[in-house]
């Protein structure tokens, strides 16, 4: 059996909505990024053919320079089985490599045992893993003498730097189903999460908040009308009795609708955002326990895997 991957063209929009229909029972965020991966500004759509027809696509994209990053891994389901996931991640990772990749990451959800068995192949080991939760967020009233002020990048990000919600997420740091190492390129990682706040207690930032804005057809995987606006939590930390305020505060400015997160999970080890966020109303997938997971495969690990066992 021959299978072809190539870039996706304009003609193959209809059959990758197709296959797309097919995932979430209809609700996958692709529809409202297809129009901009076909473009091909920020990346590059390939898809795998099969017997003449387009059987699975996948995007390939840049978190930061040298980090590349893969999504969207959709093949049809009468064509499972026939090795269309692995071609097109295989040639994913030569095309990364080829453009100056130093790591390629991606993320799974705890279900998707294809998609996990496919990077675990390919060398990805996991690099992190949290807890999806969405919901409503109720917003209180501000006084004039609230503890909560806009927090500068450099603030931002030395708080981030030392938190325990960094370090339970190996460094790693979300913006909605994307993770990047913080270390990596901070000042990628703080353009996610344009909205920034804290509480200062005698002088030093104690408590923090990050969070971005987007339409709800974008990049995520509801069943929510696209017109809606999504507050996208990136991170939370700090003393327990601030993290309620920070959160009436983001959700008085953000006027969103809904909101998700990703909260940090290992083990027994949680992020205090996890209790805080339930607190409010956000309610995971699957009663609080890991059900996302960072992968990542190093350019070194990938060109001598006979290493890997060492690293």
């Amino acid at each position: 059996m021959s299978i072809e991957v190539r870039t996706a063209l304009r003609a193959d929009r209809e059959r990758i909505l197709a296959i797309s229909s097919q995932i979430w029972d209809g609700h996958d965020y692709v529809p409202d990024m297809l129009d901009e991966w076909l473009a091909g500004k920020t990346g590059e759509l390939l898809v795998a053919v099969l017997d003449g027809a387009v059987g699975a696509f996948s995007y390939r994209t840049w978190l930061a320079p040298g980090h590349a990053w893969l999504q969207g891994i959709r093949t049809d389901t009468a064509m499972r089985g026939r090795g269309a996931g692995r071609a097109l991640t295989e040639a994913s990772l030569e095309r990364s490599w080829r453009d100056g990749a130093r790591r390629i990451g991606l993320s799974t959800y705890v279900d998707n045992r294809t998609s996990t068995h496919i990077a675990e192949t390919f060398g990805f080991r996991r690099a992190a893993s949290f807890v999806y939760l969405e919901g409503d967020l109720s917003s209180g009233s501000k006084s004039e003498d609230s503890p909560v002020e806009t927090l500068t990048e450099e603030e931002s990000a030395r708080f981030i730097a030392s938190s325990d919600s960094l370090a339970v997420a190996n460094g790693r740091f979300p913006s909605g189903w994307k993770f990047l190492e913080f270390d990596w390129s901070p000042e990628t990682a703080l353009a996610w999460a344009p909205y920034r706040i804290g509480i200062r207690c005698k002088g030093r930032i104690v408590s923090a908040l990050c969070a971005s804005q987007r339409s709800a057809g974008a990049d995520c995987a509801t069943q929510r009308p696209s017109d809606l606006k999504v507050g996208v939590l990136s991170f939370l930390d700090g003393e327990p009795e601030d993290l309620p305020i920070l959160l009436s505060h983001a959700a008085g400015d953000l006027g969103a609708t809904a909101w998700e997160a990703m909260v940090p999970k290992a083990g027994d080890r949680s992020a205090a955002a996890l209790e805080a966020l339930r607190d409010t109303g956000l309610r995971p997938w699957s009663d609080s326990q890991e059900d996302v997971f960072a992968y990542e495969l190093d350019r070194e690990s990938a060109l001598h895997p006979d290493r890997r066992s060492q690293s």
